[in-house]
């Protein structure tokens, strides 16, 4: 649907769309203040369609997507680096600029979305108060059954980099 004739009409439904109440929407289009009036011009069938068409449109353009931000942070990425220009100043000039505390960040982002990174605080040690007491060979079993846990904790992450 085109932008409403009357263009009070069109700033009415533009608010409507924004999430103003009727009467302010009314106001803000420029009407005098008239609740009945405001209630009215609301159920008006072409300002309903503008409306929805109005909020789809916002629907489409907010829609965020693990795809999109992941380009998005590659694309960061990629101009942090030095990679590609970014337009700098108001004359809109185009330099080559290196940032590495921003591609870090969007690296270590894109790390974290791709599970290629453990925190630390994910990583645990299983306390054992009795080390120094075990023969060589409880050691060794302590330890295989560590590693064997390690294993597959990392196995379940989806990890099969070739590491295992």
């Amino acid at each position: 649907m085109p932008v409403l004739r009357n263009q009070r009409q069109e700033l009415f439904a533009q608010a409507l769309a924004q999430g103003k109440t009727a009467d302010a929407a009314y106001e803000n289009a420029g009407y005098r203040r008239n609740r009945h009036n405001a209630s009215r011009l609301k159920t008006n069938e072409t300002v309903v369609a503008r409306v929805l068409e109005l909020q789809a449109n916002q629907q489409e353009r907010f829609v965020l997507t693990r795809q999109y931000t992941i380009e998005a942070l590659v694309e960061n990425t990629e101009k942090a680096l030095g990679r590609h220009p970014v337009k700098i100043g108001a004359d809109g000039n185009e330099e080559f600029v290196y940032r590495g505390d921003v591609a870090n960040r969007a690296l270590q982002m894109l790390g974290a979305e791709l599970q290629m990174f453990i925190p630390k605080s994910e990583v645990t040690h299983r306390k054992h108060d009795d080390l120094d007491r075990l023969s060589d060979l409880e050691l060794v079993e302590v330890l295989a059954n560590e590693a064997q846990q390690l294993l597959l904790e990392h196995k379940s992450r989806g990890g099969n980099d070739g590491d295992a």
